[in-house]
């Protein structure tokens, strides 16, 4: 087919913005061929650009017989464009921006054909691979586009809100060092320093502290960070994060900026964020949701009941209320007729999912119809009844679990099953936006295969100032200024205020167990800034690919970047990670040359008596060289004597060794 060249034809609208008010004017659109189709005399097309659809139609009676021609040979994905009249349409579609008119085609040229898709772009059933393999064509998709200029207003709608809150806007290296107490990093050899790497950042920290201590007081930068970690609906090896930090701040200073920031975010979804947000302790958290990030859209919160069976004789949950704290047993109660309805074989399946999160069983109650019903009934007395109800907030029919165990191991088995039996029985309001900030996380925990004291967010977050004295003395129950940001059950960001003084950061580095010279070695350049006046100086960083995930309604990450990684950590469409040329990898010092035997030759040049000026010198060199080359390989290692016109006198032949490289 012979294209048609675009010349000097100009859009005069986008696609997607016409309406009855244009009804009679000529138009010039450019966009791709949705769909066409032929009903006898006339031929309708369905042309997309980035803004919309409108559709296009040509009468068979009274068109051009070219223009007729061109029309039938086109197909899905024809890049095209068209001139014509709009027009109010006879049969209105609601279901459409546009589908108030229709374009009378009077002019069509062919820009360029499409091969058959390698699927439909409206089948919502394609699998990702697919997708990904495709992506180029998977972004021609309406949400999809819609999610990626849903990104870029987001992603302007935060510069201009700090930058009229007066921050400067930094890029920070992207080849940095590597250094300990985190996620894995991706490294990149060096080819100038063989057997040195850089290390790409799993975010700027440090940098961003750097810059407190040179005075510029508010920093901020949308960067994109790396880790080599396992992925997750959530999780990219590769991510944009909004990093914010700030001097002479309190943790308040910064929440209270983010909480601004999020208010005027939401309304780009139609959503509302109502400031300040809650507050919620770290050990609150654990303790009534099960999760560091719970999701308040459920109301539902996990209750301790181990004191009400202290004198039972239901053996498994007396010996927890024995243990005098190491175990405990803790339950919650989902209410509503489907929760007290549930069957034998649903509870079998449920007590299934609560094994594989590490329970031995999951004993149950229920209030159904016919009363109660219980995995250890026979244990409960009328009186126990009653305080069970009166603890967990039993009103009519539903369902109890309980979990026992210690404190981890009883809150990931309520915490996953709080969420999982609120979304089954529509307990979950998915329609609100919940934020909420979680605070006073633990400082420190305990990492076993290590034997050490490991940093729960990284070692520049300051102690609690209630616990400083802690650090030394019981560094487990040393609490964090640290706070995060949590949305519907997904943490969009987390921050601290920071160890502004050399001593400290020195402590705490001692702490866990990274000695005097390991931290000169590794954070040398961070202690000399702190000795040089840093200022009390905290921040935030906010995940942007999960905020826009969250705002866009999807519940995977990677519709709502442009071209993500699987996974396996593979882009699809570049096949990437891939092998490299050999030489490459011999260049950055990761691969050697086989090792090859050589015989080391050496002449021994001797100048005969009598001195020759600089220029002779020069003349016999070349002559010498001429006559060397001419000799056998034997000779050549060996002590040659040269007379003043450059003949040989004497050859000796040394013996040499041989070397292996």
């Amino acid at each position: 087919m012979k294209l048609d060249r675009l010349g000097d034809f100009q859009r005069t609208h986008r696609n997607g913005d016409l309406r009855l008010d244009h009804a009679g004017q000529t138009v010039r659109l450019l966009g791709w061929c949705r769909r066409v189709r032929n009903l006898g005399s006339l031929v309708f097309l369905d042309l997309r650009d980035r803004w919309g659809l409108v559709q296009l139609v040509a009468n068979e009676e009274t068109a051009d017989p070219e223009l007729l021609a061109k029309l039938k040979a086109v197909r899905s994905e024809f890049v095209l464009a068209a001139e014509g009249v709009v027009a109010e349409r006879e049969s209105k579609n609601p279901n459409m921006a546009t589908g108030d008119i229709e374009i009378r085609l009077t002019g069509l040229k062919i820009l360029n054909t499409a091969a058959p898709l390698p699927f439909p772009l409206e089948d919502e059933g394609v699998g990702e691979d697919l997708r990904l393999t495709y992506r180029f064509l998977d972004l021609r998709r309406e949400q999809l586009q819609r999610n990626m200029v849903l990104r870029s207003e987001a992603s302007n709608l935060i510069r201009n809100y700090f930058r009229k809150n007066d921050f400067v806007e930094f890029e920070t290296p992207i080849l940095g060092k590597s250094t300990p107490e985190g996620a894995r990093d991706y490294l990149v050899p060096s080819r100038v320093h063989a057997g040195e790497f850089f290390a790409l950042p799993q975010s700027p920290q440090l940098y961003k502290q750097m810059l407190q201590v040179s005075g510029f007081e508010r920093y901020v930068q949308i960067c994109r960070c790396f880790r080599d970690e396992d992925l997750r609906a959530d999780r990219q090896p590769e991510f944009t994060q909004v990093d914010v930090e700030m001097s002479f701040v309190r943790q308040e200073d910064i929440q209270a900026l983010i909480e601004g920031l999020m208010v005027e975010l939401c309304p780009l979804v139609d959503q509302q964020a109502v400031a300040p947000f809650p507050r919620l302790t770290y050990k609150d958290a654990m303790e009534w949701y099960g999760s560091d990030k719970p999701d308040l859209r459920c109301k539902i919160k996990i209750q301790d009941v181990t004191s009400l069976f202290a004198g039972s004789e239901f053996n498994l949950f007396r010996a927890a209320a024995d243990s005098q704290g190491q175990r405990r047993v803790r339950g919650l109660f989902l209410p509503g007729e489907a929760a007290g309805a549930y069957s034998r074989k649903q509870l079998d399946e449920l007590q299934e999912t609560a094994k594989k999160l590490g329970a031995g069983g999951l004993p149950y109650a229920k209030w159904g119809k016919d009363g109660l019903a219980s995995s250890f009934k026979k244990f409960i007395s009328a009186e126990l009844e009653a305080e069970l109800k009166t603890t967990l907030g039993i009103h009519g029919e539903g369902l109890a679990i309980f979990a026992v165990g210690t404190d981890d191991q009883t809150s990931r088995v309520l915490g996953d099953l709080r969420l999982r039996l609120a979304r089954t029985f529509g307990l979950t309001d998915t329609s609100a936006f919940e934020f909420l900030w979680v605070v006073d996380f633990p400082l420190l925990q305990w990492d076993e295969d290590e034997q050490r004291f490991v940093a729960c967010h990284h070692p520049f977050t300051s102690p609690h100032p209630d616990d400083l004295g802690l650090l030394e003395s019981n560094p487990g129950a040393c609490r964090a200024v640290a706070y995060d940001l949590v949305l519907n059950g997904y943490e969009l960001g987390g921050g601290s205020i920071r160890i502004h003084d050399a001593e400290t950061q020195s402590l705490m580095f001692r702490t866990i167990g990274i000695g005097e010279a390991e931290a000169r070695a590794k954070f040398g350049y961070l202690l000399d800034a702190l000795s040089f006046g840093a200022p009390p100086h905290g921040g935030l960083a906010l995940g942007l690919d999960r905020l826009v995930m969250l705002l866009a309604g999807e519940d995977n990450i990677r519709e709502v970047i442009a071209f993500p990684k699987t996974a396996q950590a593979r882009c699809l469409m570049t096949d990437a990670p891939s092998p490299v040329d050999e030489r490459q990898l011999r260049e950055l010092h990761l691969v050697q040359d086989a090792k090859q035997t050589y015989r080391v030759g050496a002449v021994f040049f001797e100048s005969a008596e009598g001195g020759v000026d600089a220029a002779k010198r020069g003349e016999l060199r070349g002559q010498a060289l001429q006559q060397i080359s001419q000799m056998t390989p034997k000779q050549t290692q060996g002590l040659v004597t040269l007379d003043a016109q450059g003949q040989i006198l004497d050859a000796q032949t040394l013996s040499g060794p041989t070397f292996e490289f």
